[in-house]
């Protein structure tokens, strides 16, 4: 049985795991051009390069995802705040979003201009876990700009977003 306290420091202990970052963009014929913001990524095997990106179900990009079976995943730069601001205000669509920070189309999804590196990533396979679908993907392709270091980051809490 957890107390409040014992809450609070598993909380603490979970937010001092490092995460980056990202903005994981597709193209979707339904429903057009979809982004979303997200920070659970990690690389997990090298031949062939495997990653994993945990997605929250409730996410409108889901069933995008599910049908176009691969993605990019654009790469926040250290120090640059456009593409975390612009997807997470809500009063811009992703549309509105990818035209704001400069997108160019490659593969299943689009480039961002501001980005410190991009990956093109096909989906391997999705697990429940929970409250987020885990995409275990295949990096296919990708690119990283001279000069942009990711931005990294601990939240403040490791409970919640």
């Amino acid at each position: 049985m957890s107390t409040p306290h014992s809450q609070e420091s598993l909380s603490q202990g979970l937010a001092h795991i490092v995460s980056g970052c990202y903005v994981l963009t597709v193209r979707d014929a339904q429903t057009g051009p979809q982004a979303i913001l997200v920070s659970f990524v990690q690389q997990v095997g090298l031949t062939p390069p495997r990653l994993v990106v945990a997605i929250h179900k409730e996410r409108a990009i889901v069933p995008a995802l599910d049908r176009a079976g691969a993605f990019v995943l654009n790469v926040c730069a250290q120090g640059d705040t456009l593409l975390r601001t612009k997807f997470t205000d809500p009063d811009l669509t992703p549309a509105a979003a990818l035209r704001a920070v400069g997108a160019r189309e490659v593969g299943p999804g689009l480039v961002l201009e501001p980005a410190a590196a991009h990956l093109v990533c096909g989906i391997a396979q999705r697990i429940d876990i929970g409250d987020h679908w885990l995409y275990i993907v295949d990096a296919r392709d990708g690119a990283a700009v001279g000069g942009r270091a990711p931005f990294v980051h601990v939240r403040r809490s490791g409970l919640s977003y």
